[in-house]
């Protein structure tokens, strides 16, 4: 290292990162006013609304099973009707097919659906026919094939005065109803106990004194060497924001997700090389830790550490998830719209690829460097503040991604790998893609 410092110029260098800096950021702005093809975009909002008008379905039912559960019948219709509100006024619920199936859900609660029913097209006219005119519906009718659909046949079914056809389908949507009530209350309780682990977790931690392991590890990295971390940062940012998404497009459209999975492992053996030649093996182990060092203990650490940073991430971009609610398409990570026909490729890059890199560049490299400059209190919350702005999934995400960056410092500074960090990501990041599948294939 020292004969390089000899023979390369500081100034060169620095101009050199500094153009390829600028060059992702430029890319990461004309990127910004891009959009994934109008099929992938009306294909992903259409299943996000059919995700969600199945889940209203049940809404609109569940106050029904109300006593069951010792729920007040009336409060629980009320809060059915405003649940249905306040997706129905949402941008999500814009095409006239969504406003005539927001008009059949309060019809089901014999609530006010006059405002839902201005637009003019086949499925309003079928919605006059049925619910206005009290006419039965052709067999082939589109209303009965949107998500709503069980809703108008058993409309139509008392219309025609089959009661058995409607008792048996009013008894499956009650079924449909009281699943997804269960799975509420687990999903509630599945949170309570995270928050209660995550702050055990943290409680415990504090009243440790844990040691400053990284901090520690940086004072036996030679000064020089810390400039290497900051060059690595920039040139994974340019080859992620720049490069790889000019090699991807040259890839064909059948093998284009596999290849991008392909361009972006070599990007980070090809930084870890550049760093290695550029400082040395030993500092890049000092980045790693001790990876050997109990992994079972290092990998529930960052199990509970996961449990300690994900849920007040969450808490704290509540104010801002009615936004995200309002235009899914806007706030929603690019790698959303390719998760029904490349989930294998998608899995592979966002639960195992990413994480490794994102948490060997930022809480390695990046937070490395910080480090070496400032404390804990400064060099966590400006990682988690490059790690949030990079990424781009719009304003709404912000205090999430910002908390987890911060939280992922945390758990590199005080244990002696990245394990933790990377573990944690990858749930983050794994149960994110599966709750993001599940809501596209429903």
């Amino acid at each position: 290292m020292d004969q390089h410092e000899k023979t390369e110029s500081p100034l060169l260098r620095t101009l050199s990162f500094g153009v390829l800096f600028l060059a992702g950021l430029l890319s990461l702005w004309q990127r910004a006013d891009h959009r994934p093809p109008e099929e992938e975009v009306e294909r992903f909002r259409s299943n996000q609304m059919s995700f969600f008008m199945k889940l209203q379905v049940s809404y609109a039912v569940l106050p029904e099973l109300a006593s069951d559960y010792g729920q007040d019948p009336t409060e629980a219709r009320n809060s059915a009707v405003e649940s249905i509100q306040q997706v129905c006024d949402s941008s999500m619920a814009a095409s006239a097919s969504d406003q005539v199936q927001c008009a059949v859900l309060l019809a089901y609660l014999q609530a006010d659906f006059e405002k839902y029913t201005t637009r003019t097209g086949p499925l309003q006219d079928e919605f006059e026919t049925l619910y206005i005119n009290g006419k039965p519906l052709q067999a082939e009718a589109g209303l009965f094939k949107t998500p709503v659909g069980d809703l108008v046949r058993l409309k139509q079914y008392r219309l025609l005065g089959k009661e058995e056809r409607a008792s048996e389908l009013h008894q499956k949507l009650k079924e449909q109803a009281s699943r997804s009530y269960g799975l509420q209350v687990f999903f509630v309780i599945t949170f309570l106990a995270v928050l209660v682990i995550g702050f055990s977790f943290a409680v415990a931690a504090i009243r440790k004194k844990p040691v400053q392991q990284f901090g520690i590890a940086l004072l036996s990295v030679p000064a020089g060497h810390f400039r290497v971390f900051l060059e690595a940062t920039i040139l994974t940012f340019f080859g992620i924001a720049a490069l790889l998404p000019l090699l991807g497009g040259l890839i064909p459209e059948s093998m284009r997700m596999y290849g991008i999975v392909g361009l972006h492992f070599l990007l980070l053996v090809g930084v870890l090389v550049y760093v290695a030649r550029q400082s040395s093996v030993e500092t890049l182990q000092k980045v790693f830790g001790d990876w050997h060092y109990r992994p079972g203990h290092q990998l529930l650490i960052g199990f509970l550490g996961w449990c300690a940073i994900v849920p007040v991430g969450l808490m704290s971009a509540m104010v801002l998830i009615q936004q995200a609610a309002s235009d899914p398409v806007e706030q929603s990570h690019p790698i959303a719209f390719v998760l029904q026909d490349h989930f294998l490729a998608a899995f592979i890059l966002a639960v195992v690829l990413a994480p490794l890199m994102e948490e060997i560049v930022f809480r390695g490299f990046l937070y490395g460097y910080l480090r070496s400059r400032f404390s804990i209190l400064a060099a966590a919350p400006l990682t988690g503040l490059v790690f949030a702005i990079l990424h781009p999934q719009g304003v709404a995400a912000m205090p999430y991604l910002f908390m987890l960056g911060t939280g992922l410092c945390l758990l590199r500074e005080y244990n002696r790998s990245l394990v933790p960090a990377i573990f944690a990501h990858m749930v983050t990041n794994g149960l994110v893609m599966v709750i993001s599948y599940s809501m596209m294939a429903s």
